[in-house]
């Protein structure tokens, strides 16, 4: 018995999509910076390829980043770049209710070159995962049909948020600040589905 008990927990745990003994999580917010130098296509119609700028030491990529995120019953976080030099990610605890806020922008040469500042509804249990991008389009969601307006196509994308880097500041044509919004429910599966 304590054998098919066990084979059948593992069996569980090996399918990614439910974990019958994990207590349910608090809601958190981890946010990622894409800064690895990287070579893209421009865009699907387009084979010219450019090299992303998006250093986090570089005055021309995300030097002058700055993550502001505030909501409800949360206190106000701050990060520059020189945070996300030392850290990978950021995770943190957020509330199961009300609304977070989050304003990214890039400041060059003493200006805001692109700036996305939105807000969300947050719900228990979720948790919310923040891409911050440098690039043609997020490299999380790829191609997109129309950048200009854009919208979730991927799994768990809640929303897709740019701002085109200002005149003068763009190091090649249609680069802009992307924001993409995750969000996991810890009931869901998250990878590695079974078919219905």
């Amino acid at each position: 018995m304590k054998t098919i008990t066990a084979l059948a927990i593992a069996a569980i745990l090996a399918t990614g999509c439910f974990y019958p003994f994990a207590v349910d999580p608090d809601p958190t917010l981890e946010i990622f910076v894409g800064s690895e130098p990287v070579r893209v296509q421009l865009s699907n119609r387009d084979t010219t390829t450019v090299q992303l700028v998006n250093g986090l030491d570089d005055p021309k990529g995300f030097a002058g980043l700055e993550i502001i995120v505030s909501g409800d019953n949360m206190p106000t976080r701050r990060y520059t770049a020189s945070h996300f030099a030392r850290v990978d990610e950021t995770k943190f605890k957020v509330p199961e209710t009300g609304f977070v806020t989050v304003n990214t922008r890039i400041v060059q040469d003493g200006r805001i070159v692109a700036q996305v500042s939105e807000r969300w509804g947050l719900q228990s249990k979720i948790q919310w995962s923040l891409d911050v991008e440098r690039a043609p389009y997020p490299g999380t969601e790829g191609f997109l049909p129309d950048p200009e307006n854009p919208e979730c196509h991927w799994f768990w994308c809640a929303f897709i948020w740019r701002s085109p880097i200002a005149e003068g500041a763009a190091n090649y044509e249609g680069e802009a600040l992307w924001v993409v919004l995750y969000r996991h429910d810890p009931d869901e599966c998250l990878d590695d589905c079974p078919w219905p």
